[in-house]
């Protein structure tokens, strides 16, 4: 495949990430969430979840179009795509041993340290996950599960190391 070269898959799921974004721009007329962005939120996470190669495609397009958002300074899409980059990350099924996704999303928000309040604070936010994630992949995922099931979590450390 020739450099700069993308898969349908790619493309599609490109397509389906702007639509999410779309409309979320606060410069736009209209004030109010519709109920086509949920929808679009809803085909995304559909077409992801056909196959598990599909979440790290995702996760490379949200943090191409992180960067992008930190390059252009548009500071009403972080949110969203901090958001996306989250459940995306702990919907994924396996990290390929040799990905370096979660490297690269570390460098990425770190760049957004030096922004204003609340987008610093996403972004530490964010790095917080990561590191988590890098530490011990899948341990949000475990936190978040015993969370909701209101399940006792253990905050004293193990004996064993």
């Amino acid at each position: 495949m020739q450099p700069g070269a993308t898969t349908c898959t790619e493309d599609r799921i490109q397509h389906a990430l702007e639509r999410c974004l779309h409309g979320l721009s606060l410069s736009r007329h209209a004030a109010s969430w519709s109920a086509g962005l949920c929808l679009n939120c809803w085909s995304l996470q559909e077409l992801v979840s056909r196959d598990p190669g599909h979440f790290l495609i995702l996760l490379e397009q949200i943090l191409r179009k992180t960067r992008e958002v930190q390059e252009k300074g548009t500071y009403d899409l972080l949110m969203p795509l901090a958001l996306l980059f989250y459940s995306t990350v702990l919907c994924t099924p396996h990290f390929p041993p040799d990905s370096d996704l979660l490297l690269q999303a570390s460098r990425t928000y770190h760049r957004f340290l030096a922004w204003p309040v609340p987008y610093c604070s996403i972004s530490q936010e964010m790095l917080t996950f990561i590191d988590a994630e890098l530490k011990a992949p899948g341990i949000s995922y475990q936190r978040l599960v015993r969370a909701e099931q209101g399940l006792p979590i253990r905050r004293h450390r193990s004996s064993t190391v």
